[in-house]
């Protein structure tokens, strides 16, 4: 066990996870209400404790490699880790829904670079994004900027209030989607989470490059570490995570999803956050 960095540079006391000499398995988890419980009680933190220890102990001798695939920044995630009480970050972070790709070798935060020349080689525009706001607000459709407090190069972030009906609901949204089909863009469209302090009643529609998203960041770590597909697994709690959970071969919401996320996907572990993952882990790997 050695110390690290945290997210942006700065020491921080956290347990690194050395990275396997072999990657035999890889497994992708979103962060909020997923990995973390925002109001944790003393049993879900005893829970993330013992995960953090399956961690450091055997998930190099299982060849895991194992990171967050989330919506949050990657400073918003680090702020979230110190007031929940997460201390071990795993082999990589892939935030503002895999817009930014983090590795951790030595402890030492690096973004990918290879990542990152496929999002500047995607031609994405945070200009083409405000036209076509612009255009859907002349058509009746209203979006509104999140304040994420954290700007980020490739992800622009909205909020859709619900009309109260959800068939006008899928008008508006539908009209999103095909705008940004029109102008090239990327699109993320879920059901607002209150429990991860998202307003409630809201829909999070989030502008990223078309080559971006939960699959693709799945596809692009798999296909670099040549991970066979039959050994992938995934976690999520919402609808924003139902496209990474499609891309591995043993997908699972944790029983604390939400109720549209269960609607749309088979499979829901008996098990909330962290025990989900520590279940699956040894069903799959072994202790």
């Amino acid at each position: 066990m050695t110390d690290t960095l945290s997210l942006d540079g700065a020491p921080a006391p956290s347990p690194a996870l050395r990275l396997p000499d072999r990657v035999g398995w890889a497994a992708f988890s979103d962060f909020d209400e997923t990995y973390l419980a925002h109001a944790a009680t003393p049993e879900q933190r005893a829970h993330l404790a013992a995960l953090e220890e399956y961690l450091l102990t055997d998930a190099v001798r299982h060849g895991l490699l194992f990171g967050w695939v989330t919506g949050s920044s990657a400073a918003s995630v680090r702020e979230k880790m110190a007031r929940c009480g997460a201390r071990v970050l795993p082999h990589f972070v892939a935030g503002a829904l895999g817009t930014e790709l983090t590795f951790f070798p030595d402890g030492v935060a690096r973004p990918d670079p290879e990542w990152r020349q496929v999002l500047r080689d995607s031609g994405f525009d945070r200009a083409r994004v405000e036209r076509a706001v612009e255009r859907l607000a002349r058509h009746g459709v209203e979006l509104f900027p999140q304040d994420t407090g954290h700007r980020t190069e490739f992800l622009v972030n909205y909020y859709f209030r619900s009309l109260g009906d959800p068939r006008r609901d899928e008008q508006g949204l539908g009209l999103v989607r095909e705008l940004a089909a029109e102008y090239g863009i990327g699109l993320n469209i879920s059901r607002c989470n209150p429990a991860t302090g998202d307003p409630a009643d809201c829909y999070d529609v989030d502008f990223l490059p078309a080559v971006c998203g939960k699959r693709n960041v799945v596809r692009h770590l798999c296909a670099r570490f040549g991970v066979d597909p039959e050994r992938t697994l995934a976690f999520g709690d919402s609808g924003n995570d139902l496209e990474m959970l499609g891309a591995v071969r043993h997908g699972y919401l944790v029983a604390n999803c939400t109720p549209e996320a269960r609607d749309r996907f088979p499979r829901v572990s008996p098990h909330p956050h962290t025990q989900a993952l520590l279940h699956a882990f040894r069903h799959h790997l072994g202790h």
